[in-house]
């Protein structure tokens, strides 16, 4: 099938990865023998800008109708930070208008609004988010964000002093289209906050488990300071923080015509996809090894977190059989099954109910000593823990080989 580039349009869009045909990472079964949808999950590279994305992905509307994750879910420890730079913006005040798209069940905007700042608005196309937002007292619209809804945005809000998207970017089909709307919702000299999952970090991890079929633009810091430009943003200032691996966060402002990017060639982006891609059968092969080792003991590995990182990661490499279930402390997803594996789902004191030997944690690497702690009875049985998802000092030993 023919695909543009979500970033610059070119047609010329190389296959780097073919995952094969998944469910989406976050529909769980109440029954194994219950169908679901699947789709294919092919991972390409633009020969023109140099954007890393899916082929072909699913249609949205198969994500986020009814989404069933809520940001206050996922503890972010880069937030009590990004807020305190905000607060140090020049001419932001506290009566400044501020607009976050993709706002979920308004965790950040409430945060903003804990800080002193009084106008805001969100916007969300999960009816399930925008419920629990609005329960919280943070006024969110409940649509996707095209430039007919800014249009009426911009004409009932105002244009915004501060623009917030924050993991939003990577799950946008039409970036060009995205752009447009941010151009009409920015006044010339506000500000912009943005925030996506760093795809640099995970060439070099290796961590395959961050791409998944909502994710379908997969930016470094390169491609996405050129997507920032393009709107007409000229940035100011990039950093990076552990949440869900790695992210990046660029703040910058918004100037009214298009910015020169200096960013890598995209010759160099490509060399780094292509190493990505020529690792990805070692690692499959590695980590089938790795499990089945641990299953010829008599004990079959326990996977402790359900979440999309690890089921995709599951499903991609077609390890399922070596799990004998999963646990998750989310009590919304106990008593069901993963999605594609239909690993069961269990309560995290199955561990002690049953003969673990091993658990491989699939939770984000800031969250794993409150796990471990919480599970010191398992380790004194002689359990282990080892890690999924980088960046964690507990990856098995092959995944630096690989």
């Amino acid at each position: 099938m023919k695909h543009s580039c979500d970033l610059c349009a070119d047609p010329r869009v190389t296959p780097l990865i073919e995952f094969g045909a998944h469910p989406i990472a976050h529909h769980f079964l109440t029954d194994p023998a219950q169908a679901e949808y699947t789709h294919p999950v092919t991972l390409g590279f633009c020969e023109s800008c140099g954007l890393t994305q899916l082929i072909d992905p699913a249609p949205p509307e198969k994500f986020y109708t009814d989404y069933n994750w809520l940001s206050s879910w996922k503890w972010n420890p880069h937030v009590p930070g990004l807020v305190a730079e905000i607060e140090r913006l020049p001419g932001l005040t506290k009566a400044s208008p501020i607009f976050e798209v993709g706002s979920n069940d308004g965790t950040f905007l409430a945060a903003l609004r804990e800080r002193g700042f009084t106008k805001q608005l969100g916007l969300e196309p999960a009816l399930d988010a925008v419920t629990a937002a609005r329960k919280r007292g943070v006024e969110t619209v409940h649509a996707y964000f095209t430039p007919a809804e800014a249009r009426k945005l911009a004409a009932s809000f105002g244009q915004c002093d501060l623009f917030i998207t924050r993991q939003v970017l990577e799950h946008v089909k039409n970036l060009r289209e995205y752009a447009e709307a941010m151009r009409m919702m920015l006044r010339p000299g506000a500000d912009v906050v943005a925030e996506v999952p760093d795809f640099g970090f995970n060439q070099t991890a290796p961590d395959y488990s961050a791409i998944w079929e909502e994710h379908v633009n997969h930016f470094t810091a390169d491609t996405f300071t050129r997507f920032l430009n393009d709107v007409g943003v000229e940035v100011t200032k990039v950093e990076t923080a552990t949440f869900s691996g790695q992210i990046i966060i660029a703040m910058g402002r918004y100037t009214g015509r298009p910015v020169t990017s200096q960013t890598a060639a995209v010759a160099d982006l490509r060399t780094k996809a292509v190493a990505f891609r020529d690792r990805w059968p070692r690692f499959r092969a590695a980590l089938h090894e790795f499990l089945s080792a641990e299953a010829a003991t008599g004990r079959k590995p326990v996977l402790y977190g359900a979440g999309c990182r690890s089921s995709c990661l599951i499903n991609y490499t077609g390890t399922a059989a070596h799990f004998a279930f999963a646990v998750d402390d989310q009590p919304e997803k106990q008593g069901k099954f993963m999605p594609g594996s239909r690993l069961p789902v269990r309560p995290s004191d199955a561990l002690l109910q049953e003969n673990v030997g091993l658990c491989l944690l699939a939770v984000n690497a800031e969250n794993e000593e409150k796990v471990i702690a919480r599970h010191g009875e398992f380790i004194r049985r002689g359990g282990r823990f080892v890690s999924l998802h980088p960046p964690s000092p507990r990856l098995p030993a092959f995944w630096k080989q690989v």
